[in-house]
This record gives structure tokens, C-alpha cells and sequence, in this order.
């Protein structure tokens, strides 16, 4: 039987030791903060004469974007409301503000008829964007932004549950254990992999990434197959080994992936961090290495 006591505060299960009416709070007050996280970002896109207003788009394009850009503030606010963990807060904010400064402060987005660049007689309709779509190309990436963020989570968890030199998150994770048991460490592991694969492979293919062949399908699983890789060896390091170096990096990885298609060029970086996960799973190993033996070193 759950027994429950009733204030004036809120609601407490004596059973599961939650306060309840804090952790509701907590989301809702996050959930409206993606809102107008959502709506600032589009007010000012239609402002600046994007066309990315709802009509532009099925009611599933309508959802993936406007909805991107409320669970990618939402989930940060959410977990430094409920668990005080600000590192994914403050790289929302850094992400945000530099979009908004790049289409706000000069020489901001131009736009121009092809046919002004080809120098052809006829207009054809067709609008190219100079210095800009920084809004319309975070919308649409937002599932990798939101990875990213809840990773930086992850490890600023793991990182202030265990170094008594950080202050200890207020707090604690009812789910994760930090260090994790073998059991909890592969299915965060698991869990976090297919969450970094599903979203690079809808990353590589929006970006249309192919590979030439009849074989070039294999090269698809393979690289999907090591999206998962990549993510779950330094995650299930980090919660279980406490190793925090590869997670960390693995992050980075991730944020400066996505960030690279604010200003999309010919050199892709995605297409090398896709195709060629190995050598970012090698790196991510040694990484790992020279921490557990810097650790060995300093507990002799």
C-alpha cells in the first residue's frame, strides 16, 4: 500500500520517497519554456522572411520541426530544474543565442533569385539564402541537439555523483546508480546507442549521404551498427568504470558534428564521422586507456 501525505507543498509517496508535486512542476514550467523557446525561434524566422510557417509543411513536418525546438529546450530546463544539472542548460543557451546573433546581427540572411546568380533573363523562382538559415537548420536538427544535450548530461551526473570536489547533484537519479551495476550499465549503454544511431542515420540521410554500388547498402548497416558502438562502449565506461574522458569527448563529437551544418560546405564532416566510426571509436579507446592509466599512476 502506498501511503501519501497531503500539505499545503505538495504530495510525497513515502513509498518511492519522491516529492511529487515538485517533479510535475518541474515539467510543466520545462515544457513551457519550449515553448517560448519554439515560438522566439520562429517569430523571428518569419520575421526575417523564412518560409517556415505550418502551411510549408504535412502535419508531421509540422511536428518534427516545431516540435524539435520544444523537447530540445525542454529537456535541459527539465533537468536543471529537477536534478540541478546545468551543463546541458548553458550549451542550450550558448546554441540559441549564437543562432539568434548570426540572423540578427549584420550582415544577416539575403535573399536571391538563381537566376541573379546565373545572370539568366528570367527569374525561376528559386531562392538561395545567403548568410543564413541558422534557425531553419537548427529546427530540423534538433533530435541530434537534443542527444547531445542529454549526454553532457550524463556525464556532468556521473562526474559531480562521484568527484566529492563538485558539488553533488541535490537530486539523485532514482534510475541510474552511479557507479552503475552491470546489468544498469549495458542497458544505459544499450539504450544510448540506438538513440545516437537512430539519429546519425536520419542525420546521414537527410544530408544525402550515399555510397555508390550494389553493395553500397552494407555500408549503411555497418555504419548504423557503429553509431551504436561508438556511443554505448564510452557510456557504459562511464557509468560503470566512472571513466568520464571518452563520454566527454563522444559529446563533443556529436555537438561540433551538428554544428558544422550551421554553415554547410562541400566538406562534410558528417560523412567522416559516419562512414569512418572506427577511427572515431579508436580514438575514444585511447582516450580511455590513458585515463585508467593516469588513475593507475596516481593511486600507487
Amino acid at each position: 500500500m502506498v501511503c501519501e501525505y497531503r500539505s499545503r507543498k505538495g504530495l510525497y509517496d513515502w513509498e518511492t520517497h519522491i516529492d511529487v508535486m515538485p517533479s510535475i512542476r518541474s515539467f510543466l514550467v520545462s515544457l513551457l519554456a519550449g515553448f517560448v523557446h519554439a515560438g522566439t525561434l520562429i517569430g523571428v524566422a518569419l520575421t526575417l522572411g523564412y518560409s517556415i510557417g505550418p502551411s510549408e509543411y504535412t502535419i508531421l513536418g509540422v511536428g518534427w520541426r516545431y516540435g524539435g525546438l520544444i523537447v530540445v529546450a525542454a529537456v535541459p530546463v527539465w533537468l536543471a530544474l529537477r536534478y540541478r544539472i546545468v551543463a546541458p542548460l548553458v550549451a542550450l543557451v550558448v546554441t540559441t543565442g549564437y543562432v539568434l546573433g548570426m540572423e540578427l546581427t549584420p550582415p544577416g540572411p539575403t535573399f536571391r533569385d538563381v537566376a541573379e546568380l546565373e545572370r539568366l533573363a528570367e527569374p525561376t523562382s528559386i531562392i538561395v539564402v545567403e548568410n543564413g538559415l541558422y534557425i531553419a537548420r537548427y529546427m530540423l536538427n534538433a533530435s541530434v541537439w537534443t542527444v547531445g544535450f542529454l549526454f553532457l548530461g550524463l556525464v556532468e551526473y556521473t562526474v559531480r555523483t562521484e568527484w566529492k570536489r563538485l558539488p553533488a547533484v541535490p537530486s539523485p537519479i532514482s534510475l541510474i546508480s552511479i557507479p552503475a551495476s552491470r546489468k544498469q550499465a549495458v542497458s544505459i549503454a544499450t539504450i544510448g546507442g540506438v538513440l545516437h544511431s537512430a539519429v546519425m542515420l536520419w542525420f546521414s540521410l537527410r544530408l544525402g549521404f550515399t555510397v555508390s554500388g550494389d553493395f553500397g547498402w552494407l555500408l549503411y548497416v555497418g555504419s548504423t551498427l557503429g553509431m551504436w558502438l561508438l556511443a554505448a562502449v564510452p557510456l557504459y565506461l562511464l557509468v560503470r568504470h566512472l571513466v568520464v574522458a571518452p563520454a566527454t569527448l563522444l559529446t563533443a563529437f556529436i555537438l561540433l558534428d551538428v554544428q558544422a551544418e550551421f554553415t554547410a560546405s562541400p566538406e562534410d564532416p558528417h560523412a567522416l564521422y559516419f562512414g569512418a566510426w572506427f577511427l572515431y571509436l579508436g580514438i575514444l579507446l585511447i582516450v580511455a586507456g590513458i585515463e585508467f592509466g593516469v588513475r593507475q599512476l596516481q593511486a600507487k
